[in-house]
């Protein structure tokens, strides 16, 4: 309940339920989230490529790269609860 000086709420649960229940919201919220993302990039796509090719592959290899920070992030949150 206290560790590191920290207050933690802790939930008391028959067997593994919580961590199962984690995963799936993790993944309900991950994957509608990277289709959302998806569909805006193409949609900006559509402005501003074609000008010129290096700048194509700056933008698509930019946007290719984004979306793993938050992923990572959201991942790295799920580690740091199912580890305890």
């Amino acid at each position: 309940l206290f560790k590191n000086g920290v207050i933690k709420k802790t939930v008391i649960i028959k067997g593994n339920k919580l961590k199962r229940w984690r995963h799936f919201i993790v993944v309900i919220g991950t994957i509608p989230s990277l289709l959302v993302y998806i569909i805006l990039c193409m949609v900006l796509f559509e402005y501003v490529t074609g000008f010129y090719w290096l700048l194509d592959w700056l933008i698509y290899i930019i946007s290719g790269l984004v979306w793993i920070y938050p992923a990572a992030k959201i991942i790295k949150w799920l580690a740091d609860n199912e580890a305890h």
